[in-house]
């Protein structure tokens, strides 16, 4: 994997999803991950057009993230870096896994 795209969703794609996007690429910094990492803050509307390897969102948008093309990661508070970071290290985990079968 030479990238990891990865979008933050919230209804407008403008206050919590830039926050999100903040707090998870610092989440990524801190895994010092052997790849390079984008992360782009988009709307409910567009989240199923964007190309990405994997969603951020939260709790409410859980159900309208069934069409997004990625996996999704539900950030139940958005402010938690170590849990943004901890969901992020057990979904490389699985897909480092999947891979390796």
């Amino acid at each position: 994997m030479k990238e990891l795209k990865a979008l933050t969703v919230c209804g407008a794609g403008v206050g919590t999803s830039t926050l999100l996007k903040m707090n998870v690429e610092s989440a990524f910094n801190k895994l010092n991950l052997p790849f390079r990492t984008s992360v782009e803050n988009v709307g409910l509307s567009r989240a199923g057009t964007v190309p990405a390897d994997v969603v951020f969102t939260f709790e409410t948008f859980a159900y309208d993230s069934e069409g997004f093309n990625a996996p999704v990661i539900i950030i139940k508070n958005l402010m938690d870096v170590e849990e943004i970071k901890g969901k992020i290290q057990t979904f490389l985990d699985e897909s480092y896994k999947e891979e390796k079968s």
